[in-house]
Parts: structure tokens; C-alpha cells; sequence
């Protein structure tokens, strides 16, 4: 084996390597969070539900909408589970259904996961709501 050293540093013994900051430079770095701190405040007790809008009459039952909505699907596509467990999603559909750009986010944002944490629907809701929006897309 031979034995090489590395070339000697350049610096005088006992310096400190800096570069030239602006101090609102420096001021904003130390004031942002490090990676992660932000997405563990997330997994906080009630964080979520701090956030969630106050419960509404609706979300405990179909709207006048919703049930007009219902009865206009076909009844093969009709969502039965989800309007006995999730009557507020049920009315938030129906409210969105003839909005296309709307509807559209509506069903992205109930069937994907933007938070990184949701456990989801049940599997015979995600089921309902993929045939919804299968139904939805076909031409009429």
C-alpha cells in the first residue's frame, strides 16, 4: 500500500472559510423552518380538525339537491353507500355534478391523496365514487 497524503490545505492554520451575506439573507434562513418540522405539526392531535369547517344541518343527511341528483342516475350508479355513510360528500357531489371544471377537482381531490396521510374511503365508497366518475365522463 502505499502511503500518499493530501495535498496540504491552502488556508493559514486556524482560519474559518465564510462567504459574504445580506443580512436578510441570513435573517430569512434562520427564520424558516429546517425540512420536515412543517409536515410534523401535520401528525398533531386535532390539527385537521382545527382546520375542518364547522359542521352543518346537511352534513348529516341528503339535501333536496342530493336526493334530485339521485334519482336522475341511473340506478346501477346510484351511490348507496355513500350517501348512508358520507351524506356531506353525497351533497357536495350532487352540488358540483353539472360544474365540470369543478367536479372534476371535486373527484380528484376525494379519490387522490394531497395530504400524504389519509387512510381514504372505505373500499365500496372508493368503488361508488370510481363509477361516478366513470359515468360521469361517458358522452350523453
Amino acid at each position: 500500500m502505499s502511503s500518499q497524503s493530501s495535498p496540504p490545505d491552502s488556508r493559514p492554520l486556524g482560519t474559518i472559510e465564510f462567504e459574504l451575506t445580506d443580512l436578510s439573507d441570513a435573517r430569512q434562513v434562520m427564520d424558516d423552518l429546517p425540512p420536515g418540522v412543517r409536515e410534523l405539526e401535520k401528525l398533531a392531535p386535532g390539527y385537521w380538525e382545527q382546520r375542518r369547517r364547522k359542521s352543518l344541518v346537511t352534513d348529516r343527511a341528503l339535501t333536496g339537491a342530493a336526493l334530485d341528483w339521485l334519482i336522475k342516475l341511473p340506478p346501477e350508479v346510484r351511490p348507496k353507500a355513500l350517501c348512508e355513510q358520507f351524506p356531506r360528500v353525497a351533497n357536495v357531489i350532487a352540488d358540483a355534478w353539472n360544474d365540470g371544471p369543478a367536479g372534476d377537482r371535486l373527484f380528484a381531490r376525494l379519490l387522490g391523496d394531497d395530504r400524504g396521510s389519509r387512510r381514504g374511503f372505505p373500499a365500496d365508497i372508493e368503488h361508488e365514487l370510481k363509477r361516478l366518475v366513470d359515468f360521469r365522463s361517458r358522452p350523453r
